[in-house]
């Protein structure tokens, strides 16, 4: 019986990854494009169940999510701050309502971490990402009206996402989780390295250039990290600190010379419309740097604010397809120095632990910080609610923090 009720668990967790990441609903009611407002009902019921179930199997073993809370205070000071903005908000019903979906997202995390073993997590997670691979190629191959893409690059896969850029982010994830599993993992190595090369070719045919860039450096990354964190603090920190500064040096050129460059090889020589709504963005944040308009009240059709950076940009963005300038623009420099403040406590304790324990499975967390800094940097998933990459933000640096070890 005991058996039953674990698998049952297990089955209910995979499916509930699956609704944060994307279920086969999605491109039947989004037909391509952002979910509406009015058009949100069928989700808000799906995550609302979620919250529910989670806060029922939190409740069951409250006493070891309790000591797992703990761990962590920045991730729960920076959820006090969305709760906070509240007062400031320029629309204080709407920020109240989805800090409630944060709080409910960040439950599940607190959930994976205090249930399963980081190992385990990721176990699960390449579960879900397989059978989301295998409807991926379904809906291609079966119904391509819903698999392939939309007028603006029919040619390009979306599998069951809404978007093919969503596609691509998934799959970088999930190529990452599937490597970790190959590389640190004896069982099974095969599978995992199918799952590993079946995420790039998903990555490929979404035809999302920024996704294939990540794949290709979260790859490196894991191996980067592996070899430098084994020398000496002498040598490894002067080596992180110059591949860091090359990184970000290399990043600002690119940004700046993006029109060239993409429209070279024949890409949209305005990185599909953000080089004209980031600084239009910015424009905003300047007029609330410190506090700014409230969690979640910034994108939405009262903010006169928001109307003129969609007159700007002739598009209707649904962020500002940069995780820290939505950060900045609904929580202002408060969120964003709470945010950073622990991301880079935790950064450094990422680099500690493989030190200290010289163990590859600790290498998990600094990859997935790096592939958070990445997926941030085009689009959105910073402090973001119903979000797979913000859960298992919570998750990686709760587990992390863990001596015990639960039985998968």
């Amino acid at each position: 019986m005991r058996k039953i009720l674990i698998f049952a668990e297990q089955l209910v967790t995979i499916i509930f990854l699956m609704i944060y990441s994307g279920t086969p609903l999605d491109p039947f009611i989004t037909d391509g494009f952002t979910v509406k407002e009015g058009d949100r009902t069928i989700f808000r019921l799906l995550f609302t169940f979620t919250y529910i179930v989670t806060l029922f199997l939190v409740t069951l073993r409250w006493k070891k999510v309790t000591y797992v809370f703990r761990k962590d205070k920045f991730i729960w000071v920076l959820l006090l701050v969305c709760a906070f903005s509240s007062f400031w908000s320029i629309d204080s019903d709407i920020t109240i309502r989805r800090v409630f979906g944060l709080a409910g997202t960040m439950l599940f995390g607190l959930y994976l971490a205090s249930r399963y073993t980081l190992k385990e997590q990721l176990k699960l997670c390449a579960y879900m990402f397989g059978i989301s691979a295998v409807m991926c190629f379904l809906f291609v191959l079966l119904i391509p009206q819903y698999g392939m893409g939309t007028d603006i690059d029919t040619a390009a896969w979306r599998g069951i996402y809404a978007q093919k850029n969503v596609l691509g982010k998934r799959f970088v994830l999930s190529g990452a989780i599937f490597f970790f599993l190959a590389m640190t993992n004896g069982e099974n190595r095969w599978v995992s390295w199918l799952g590993y090369v079946t995420s790039g070719v998903l990555v490929f045919f979404s035809k999302s250039t920024t996704s294939l860039g990540n794949f290709i450096i979260i790859t490196a990354a894991f191996l980067i990290y592996s070899r430098i964190l084994n020398l000496k603090y002498k040598v490894m920190i002067p080596i992180l600190t110059f591949l860091s500064t090359i990184s970000i040096a290399f990043y600002t050129w690119f940004i700046s010379q993006a029109d060239t460059i993409l429209g070279s090889v024949g890409k949209d020589t305005t990185l599909t419309g953000r080089s004209e709504l980031w600084p239009a963005v910015l424009e905003m944040i300047a007029k609330k740097p410190w506090l700014g308009y409230g969690y979640g009240a910034f994108w939405i059709e009262q903010n006169s604010d928001y109307s003129i950076v969609i007159q700007r940009i002739q598009w209707d963005a649904p962020n500002a397809h940069n995780g820290f300038l939505d950060v900045w623009v609904t929580l202002g420099l408060l969120g964003v120095s709470v945010f950073l403040i622990g991301y880079v406590v935790n950064l450094l304790r990422a680099i500690y632990l493989i030190k200290l324990n010289q163990t590859s499975e600790n290498l998990w967390l600094l990859v997935y910080l790096t592939f958070i800094i990445l997926s941030n940097l085009t689009e959105t998933s910073l402090l973001e609610q119903n979000s797979l990459e913000w859960i298992l933000y919570v998750s990686a640096i709760l587990s992390s923090k863990l001596s015990t070890r639960s039985n998968f």
